[in-house]
């Protein structure tokens, strides 16, 4: 096949050019090409791609920089963009408020909700995912559109199927399944993102605003007043099930759920507005909320609540939740199949991290539940859903739904994080943690390199190339017939004993492939601690509503400075935590654990933040303080910085200087704590006192691995000795 000729187009510059490439050739060699010959490389390569450009806008799609050219089946005279990947997506929280964030759209929803979680502060972004809101949706259509396709689409089946009797019989049907749905707004209802598709793929827009909803209720167990953007999120989600019957609770519980959403909602009960009243509608289930002795209960258990702040409020609504059967439960309206009889009647089917179940559609009561590692398998086809419990019951349980698909994808998800959980043991406390830090591996793209090794003789000449890592020169090791000099672009082994004319040497990159990636994790981290520091400079924005008073003002302010003061002690810990473990990790330095790179991601997804947090901070603050804060957070920036050069596999630095940059990180980031909140005499002499201790076990420790390498060393040379000592006498007697 022969080169291709491509039409390339930067909109941002304005600029066209006609360029041939191989058909072979990696977009991300080809991306290098167009920025050399169309003179972009002023601009950042990390934040650019190449964009397959259609005829139909919506049809584009963005090349992965790993795949060649011929696998896009690109032919010649077609049309490229190189473009930015950097798009702001729109996200309502549930609350109402509108969040942008900037995300690389060339990624799929999967990969990119891990950047859109970490902007907004949530750790496990696995289990949370986006919603196309009603105004919005595919092609325009809105929930009633789908709705109407649906019916549509059942009477069209039926009549084919019967003709217009079976028609007419079906389409009634169908319609009291759809208002048993309307009635129950069960999750079937929301139409969630694609998470194995990019937005352009979806067909979603730059102006359209999409909803942030927690998916899978798995590791939401220990959700508090200490994470307070996830127990928002929590709290509206639990509050609306609660509001719109999916959660069924008895009247005591549904009043003292009402008395804490005031209290949420208004604060301390205003005992100086005698009209003040309470609608039982806007506060309990309907079946409660006609009821005028259940609104005075609300009002009773709300005026018992005074003085609880919002955040323990949302907590304790949250934890009374949690007691619920039907807590954590993803319901679908579906038809199963009576016993004994030809005939279907509606039932809700409901998926949690613990198993499915078979729900009464009327009264909420559980009438069966089946294991989660009892599902051996499940199937999807057409309108019909099927689920296979192998031994541990006979035959298939079967239903009949239209949302066979989402079913599947949501005991899969579950299945995956039940994995992932297992996978990752090693992290104490990870399993239903929500506290746990989640770990990004970040792997760097290498470059295969050749390498030739040889002698250089008469009419030969070096040809020079491009190559991943600076060119070295190396001397012949010793036991190696190798004469004449020894060049190579990467240092090696020599994998030879002896070396004639006219052969070649046989080179292996002492880096491995792991070896490469935790280089590369290592660099983007140190380009995440320099975006810290710049995140230190900028000046931070917050908009102050308005408040009625003074009072209000105060604790306005108090919470916002107790809210970033938690972010940063909780990421503070976070990556001291990762720090510990690099240093624990890379003790022996002939090995590699892979686990090094997910610790040092980690580091590199929080620092950032704890900037941004501090920034914030220091608008609460006097001067003094907060240019002291600021001063102390740079100066762990910088910590962080000596300690992941210290750990650079290229750099091979001694142990000694990998411990002191370790013990740095630690000095600075008490020092951060410190300033934030100054400790009283009593606790900075204990913490003084604390912190030298560590380091005296620290050195002891090293001292004592140094005793135990010169000990080992010195028997070494002592059986050395003693062996040459035997073979010269043994030489002298012969």
């Amino acid at each position: 096949m022969g080169v291709l000729t491509l039409t390339v187009v930067s909109t941002e510059r304005g600029t066209k050019k006609t360029m041939q490439f191989e058909p072979s050739t990696l977009v991300r060699d080809a991306c290098k090409i167009i920025r050399d010959k169309m003179g972009l490389n002023d601009t950042n390569a990390q934040e650019y791609g190449l964009f397959r450009v259609q005829d139909d806008d919506s049809q584009g799609f963005w090349m992965e920089g790993n795949k060649t050219l011929e696998h896009y089946l690109i032919r010649s005279n077609d049309k490229v963009e190189y473009k930015k990947k950097v798009r702001y997506l729109k996200v309502r929280m549930l609350d109402g408020a509108v969040k942008t964030i900037p995300v690389d759209e060339s990624q799929p929803v999967g990969q990119m909700m891990l950047s859109v979680c970490n902007k907004i502060g949530i750790s496990n972004y696995e289990e949370y995912s986006l919603v196309r809101e009603d105004e919005n949706m595919q092609n325009g259509r809105s929930m009633r559109d789908l709705r109407e396709m649906r019916e549509r689409s059942v009477e069209s089946e039926n009549r084919n199927k019967g003709g217009l009797m079976m028609g007419t019989l079906g389409r009634k049907k169908e319609q009291k399944m759809e208002q048993l749905r309307q009635k129950l707004h069960t999750d079937e209802e929301l139409a969630w993102v694609d998470h194995s598709k990019t937005l352009r793929e979806q067909g979603i827009g730059e102006d359209e605003t999409l909803l942030l909803r927690r998916k899978y209720f798995f590791s939401d167990t220990n959700v508090d007043s200490r994470d307070p953007v996830q127990l928002n999120l929590l709290y509206v989600q639990c509050r609306d099930g609660v509001l719109r019957g999916l959660h069924p609770v008895d009247k005591e519980i549904a009043c003292q759920l009402g008395a804490l959403q005031c209290q949420i909602q208004y604060g301390d009960f205003p005992y100086n507005k005698p009209k003040f009243q309470i609608d039982g509608r806007d506060v309990l289930p309907k079946e409660y909320a006609k009821n005028r002795e259940n609104e005075k209960k609300v009002v009773q258990n709300y005026k018992e609540l005074s003085g609880t702040n919002e955040l323990d409020a949302k907590s304790k609504y949250v934890h009374l939740c949690r007691e619920l059967r039907t807590y954590g439960v993803t319901f679908f309206v579906v038809k199963e199949k009576v016993p004994g009889k030809n005939k279907l009647v509606p039932r809700l089917l409901g998926v949690n991290k613990e198993s499915v179940m078979r729900v009464d559609e009327k009264t909420k009561q559980v009438l069966k539940e089946y294991p989660l590692e009892q599902v051996r398998r499940w199937a999807s086809s057409g309108k019909t859903f099927n689920l296979d419990f192998g031994d541990y019951q006979e035959g298939y349980y079967s239903v009949q739904t239209p949302d066979g698909e989402k079913i599947g994808q949501l005991i899969g998800g579950y299945i995956d994080i039940i994995l992932k959980k297992k996978r990752t043991k090693d992290h104490q406390g990870i399993e239903g943690d929500e506290g746990s830090t989640m770990l990004e591996d970040v792997v760097a793209p290498a470059r295969a390199t050749l390498v030739a090794h040889g002698q250089i003789g008469t009419g030969q000449h070096a040809t020079d190339a491009a190559v991943a890592v600076k060119g070295v020169l190396r001397t012949p090791q010793s036991g190696y017939n190798i004469n004449g000099a020894q060049y190579g672009a990467v240092s090696g082994e020599l994998q030879s004993q002896s070396l004639g004319r006219a052969q070649r040497l046989r080179v292996i990159d002492t880096y491995e492939h792991p070896q490469r990636a935790l280089i590369g994790t290592i660099e983007a981290t140190i380009r995440a601690v320099d975006e810290a520091e710049e995140e230190l400079e900028k000046e931070p924005y917050i908009e102050i509503p308005k408040f009625p008073d003074d009072s209000a003002e105060r604790k306005w302010v108090e919470e916002q400075v107790a809210v970033n003061k938690e972010n940063v002690n909780e990421r503070l810990a976070a990556m001291g935590a990762a720090t510990a473990q690099v240093v624990q990790w890379t003790a022996v330095q002939d090995e590699y654990d892979e686990r090094v790179g997910t610790a040092v991601a980690t580091i590199g997804s929080n620092l950032p933040d704890v900037s941004r947090n501090v920034r914030q901070m220091t608008t609460f603050m006097e001067t003094r303080r907060s240019e002291d804060l600021v001063e102390a957070t740079r100066r762990l920036c910088n910590a962080f910085g000596d300690f992941l050069t210290s750990v650079n596999p290229e750099h091979q630095e001694k142990r000694t200087t990998v411990l002191a940059a370790a013990g740095r990180v630690g000095d600075f980031s008490q020092q951060v704590i410190n300033t934030m909140d100054e400790p009283n005499s009593n606790e900075q002499s204990f913490q003084d006192a604390l912190v030298q201790k560590a380091k005296n076990v620290a050195t002891s420790t090293a001292q004592l691995v140094l005793r135990l390498v010169w000990r080992e060393n010195w028997q070494k040379i002592e059986f050395f000795r003693n062996w040459q000592l035997r073979s010269d006498g043994d030489d002298v007697g012969a």
